[in-house]
């Protein structure tokens, strides 16, 4: 006779039961049974959920279930947990935005008895939290990742923390914030960071922390006494920029610092303590490293605090970080055993996956240092960190793409090659005031790299936007086929204080297709904008969560709009035609007021520091193509 399948107010009265006593395990039960009370039990025989664990250090698990009874049985106690949230999910439930507000239950789902396994592609699985207004919201959004199975959580700064501010309180205003200029996770840290670490461990999450901070390892008040410390440039030594990696003295410097932040902030598992934030320079060329590239450089600083943290926090490991002009593989320095990669290739192209060969940006500049980097790290998977930007806000002008094909696409890539860690990037400009399906979506590929784009997105949608799953995918949809025309690098070479979407003349022709595709875009993300406002029969729950996205779109759009209007004057203007170049730029000043206006009705104090500091770029380029081709002048 065929088993009953089960639902979630079949199993809502069942005992839970628990095979051991590890927090974990009782965190999971709990999740179990906070999640079930949401499902009126109906009637039928009372069963039991059991909930066990191995002792292994992986998180994937085992799920036996029968028409009286569920076993689910983790390689890990996270592990148990990860198989709590895939029995709710496969019930009915997700977690579409942080807060219980973003918890969703639709009745009527069902699992059939059976045995299921399933293991994650990536063995860590990162949510970075970069900045400090998701810093202040970090108990919902570490509940959040827990929940949606990533199993890591980094707490990084955009901008830097100030190593000393001597106690001063922080400010509340969004001038005085702006004014001050630095991130603020240290004081956050030393304020949250003990009941941070205990919250994580009961998830059985790790953490990670830091940023740019290997200049502050070596005060620039030492310069006048150590110049030598610093780097040779220019036949100067120069104190803006990192150290002289080859300075014992800064060396020396750097390790007492290291071991007094690893101190200063326990708890982690990997500590990041990255140079300078610069493209094409801040490295030495001294005598002593005279022929060392970038990379070699900043892996034997990397290597000098890592010999510090791993005598202050043994187990723990440091980040030599591959991004900007050390993305190349070193050659003359190898990495102590406690270092790990982490690969940040931020200047990608992301209309094509990571490895697409008919991307020569990602192909040749991109994936071939990463497969000789991996070989540098030894191949050994569980060193290797994928430091990822589908949720950075600030690479993406304010906008947020879907990602649906590059996500898998690089997931599989990633995987096959052999990183053993993923992590997605939440930073910005302003928040996120719809559900984050960006880091949603990446969840669903960090666990399962062959996950499906068209059944992931109605299922968040159905979960989202109940009553109006199909109208809100088709929004997806159309998002995705307009930023598949604004992110196409093409063959555009970078230029000197241009970020990576702020598309260069280099080739000439290249920049008149990225106008029109510019131009195409920001049309379709408008149409997608004003689709929202006819779509019907959504519940309350979706209406509301409707009218968040509209609003997100609003300034999607306008941000578009900007970067395109911005792009047409510059390709116009190039071309002799002075009026159209004109008429642009009057479009990017409006766009720029209708942010503006956006922003004093959603943009908190906290996000002040990156949102004045991208409103400055965009007025400084805006106004540089006003003074070049609005007052007659072509040349």
């Amino acid at each position: 006779m065929n088993e009953e399948p089960i639902t979630a107010q079949r199993i809502a009265g069942w005992d839970i039961q628990v095979e051991g006593s590890d927090a974990v395990l009782a965190w999971a039960a709990e999740e179990l049974r906070r999640h079930l009370e949401r499902a009126r039990p109906g009637e039928g025989p009372a069963g039991v959920l059991t909930l066990r664990s191995g002792t292994g250090v992986a998180d994937g698990f085992s799920a036996s279930v029968g028409e009286r009874t569920v076993t689910l049985a983790g390689d890990s106690p996270r592990g148990t947990l990860n198989a709590v949230y895939w029995l709710l999910e496969q019930l009915g439930f997700a977690w579409v935005e942080p807060g219980e507000v973003g918890v969703s239950f639709l009745p009527g789902a069902a699992l059939a008895p059976g045995s299921y396994r399933e293991e994650p592609s990536f063995a860590a699985r990162t949510l970075i939290l970069g900045q400090d207004a998701l810093h202040d919201d970090w108990p919902a959004w570490m509940e959040w990742a827990s929940r949606n199975r990533f199993n890591d959580l980094f707490f990084h700064d955009t901008p830097p923390s100030r190593m000393d501010r001597g106690g001063a309180p922080r400010p509340a205003r969004d001038a005085e914030l702006a004014a001050d200029g630095g991130g603020w996770m240290f004081e956050r840290w030393r304020s949250d960071g003990q009941a941070i670490v205990a919250e994580a461990a009961r998830r059985g999450l790790t953490l990670q922390f830091g940023g740019h901070h290997l200049p502050g390892l070596v005060p620039r008040e030492l310069f006048a006494e150590h110049p030598e410390s610093f780097p040779l440039r220019g036949g100067g030594r120069d104190p803006r920029y990192n150290l002289c990696p080859t300075s014992a003295g800064a060396l020396a410097q750097a390790e007492k610092a290291a071991a007094a932040f690893v101190a200063r902030f326990p708890g982690a598992s990997v500590y990041h303590l990255w140079p300078d934030d610069i493209r094409g320079g801040g490295w030495c060329e001294c005598a002593g490293c005279e022929g060392m590239s970038p990379s070699d450089q900043a892996l034997l600083a990397t290597n000098a605090v890592a010999a510090a943290v791993g005598r202050a926090a043994p187990g723990a490991r440091v980040a030599h970080l591959a991004y900007h002009d050390t993305v190349r593989p070193p050659v003359r320095v190898e990495p102590r055993e406690n270092l790990a990669l982490l690969w940040a290739p931020r200047e990608r192209c992301y209309a094509h996956s990571i490895d697409d060969a008919s991307c020569t940006k990602n192909a040749k500049e991109y994936w071939a240092p990463f497969l000789g980097l991996l070989a540098h790290f030894g191949n050994d998977r569980t060193r290797v960190q994928v430091f990822e930007y589908y949720s950075d806000a600030i690479l993406f002008k304010g906008m947020a793409p879907a990602h649906l094909a590059v996500l898998p696409k690089d997931a599989r890539a990633y995987a096959s090659a052999g990183a053993g860690n993923l992590q997605d990037l939440m930073v910005g400009n302003r928040p996120w005031v719809g559900p984050p399906w960006h880091a949603w979506w990446t969840a669903r590929c960090a666990w399962n790299a062959d996950a499906d784009a068209d059944v992931a997105l109605e299922h968040f949608c159905a979960a989202a936007f109940p009553g109006a799953a199909g109208d809100m995918a088709a929004v997806y949809r159309a998002e995705e086929a307009a930023y598949g025309q604004l992110l196409d690098l093409h063959d555009l070479e970078g230029i000197a204080r241009h970020d990576v979407l702020d598309f260069s003349d280099r080739p000439r022709t290249t920049l008149g297709l990225k106008a029109r595709e510019a131009l195409k875009a920001a049309e379709m993300l408008t149409g997608a904008r004003d689709s929202l406002r006819a779509i019907q029969g959504a519940s309350p729950v979706g209406r509301e969560r409707i009218g968040r996205e509209r609003a997100q779109l609003e300034v999607v759009a306008a941000f578009a709009g900007h970067l395109a209007a911005r792009t047409a004057a510059w390709d116009a203007g190039l071309a002799g035609d002075l009026a159209r170049s004109r008429s642009f730029l009057d479009r990017a000043e409006e766009e720029l007021t209708a942010i503006d206006v956006w922003d004093r009705e959603w943009t908190k104090p906290a996000y002040a520091v990156i949102r004045e500091n991208m409103a400055r770029a965009r007025r400084y380029h805006t106004a540089e193509l006003r003074r070049r081709f609005g007052d007659g002048v072509h040349g």
